[in-house]
């Protein structure tokens, strides 16, 4: 569809994200995707207003937004056009597939949704002639409370230094990165410069060894450690100091993780994370 269908839609202002982002609290943490997301983007548009007003628009079927929670986030504003959709209410499902329509499906890239939505897209994408198959990705998301997250234990790594990524990291963790595709340089160099990250850098020669960030959903991601430096608990010691940053600036800690990272899965439930629901990735094209 034409982004011109978007004139029979609603833009909801960057004012007004926070009301948006709030519907998706009710419930906690039942609908802690878009929460994340949403959150994520208000404090893009409050470090980079430039680039969140020049690329992310956010819109809506209609002006009762704060009552269903519908809607279509466009982000361009690396190489990649990702858009993420989602509604509160699965009472509204005809409102939802309305808004559907308004997807720029022709120039987009991705598309994102959650579970309790994916019976609509799916039969959206296929009726406008897109196979699923090959091409339609899930990750189970992941929570843990604040609560929980300030009692996990911290052992301290002494031979290496914990500190935030820089730009300088970009290029190798989007080396190793399993699902690079179209815009992932981008995404990453946002992520490093506007969100959390730790690197754990070898005290005696300053190498990266292993790494973990907030993604652009607003949750952990692109957990790393180097070959050689496994089997050390960097990457428990690494989630774990990021969970306690979490829960101090009052934040709940989640995670994606596919079905077959075993490594992860094992990780994360052993520090407390508990499922929520599957989320699914998109891709028209892949690299």
């Amino acid at each position: 569809m034409s982004l011109n269908n978007k004139e029979r839609g609603v833009l909801i202002s960057t004012p007004e994200w926070a009301d948006l982002r709030d519907v998706y609290k009710q419930d906690w943490p039942k609908n802690a995707y878009s929460f994340n997301v949403l959150e994520n983007y208000i404090q893009l548009a409050q470090k980079d207003p430039k680039l969140c007003k020049r690329g992310v628009r956010i819109w809506s079927i209609d002006n009762n937004w704060r009552e269903h929670g519908i809607y279509i986030l466009d982000d361009q504003t690396g190489d990649a056009y990702i858009i993420r959709v989602d509604a509160y209410f699965n009472e509204c499902s005809e409102l939802f597939q309305t808004a559907l329509s308004y997807l720029d499906l022709v120039s987009c890239d991705e598309v994102i949704f959650r579970e309790k939505t994916a019976k609509n897209v799916t039969q959206f994408l296929e009726g406008q002639g897109y196979s699923l198959k090959n091409k339609c990705y899930p990750a189970q998301l992941y929570h843990l409370s604040k609560e929980s997250s300030l009692q996990l234990q911290l052992r301290e790594h002494t031979d290496y230094i914990i500190k935030p990524l820089t730009l300088a990291d970009v290029e190798e963790v989007e080396s190793v990165w399993l699902y690079k595709r179209k815009g992932t340089g981008h995404v990453l160099e946002r992520n490093i410069k506007h969100n959390l990250s730790f690197g754990a850098y070898n005290r005696h020669i300053g190498e990266l060894c292993a790494w973990v960030l907030i993604n652009e959903l607003g949750v952990i991601g692109f957990l790393y450690v180097k070959d050689n430096y496994r089997r050390q608990g960097l990457a428990e010691y690494l989630v774990t100091h990021l969970c306690h940053v979490l829960a101090k600036q009052g934040c709940d800690a989640a995670a994606h993780i596919v079905d077959g990272n075993t490594p992860s899965l094992k990780l994360f439930k052993r520090l407390g994370f508990e499922a929520i629901e599957y989320d699914y990735w998109f891709l028209k094209e892949e690299l």
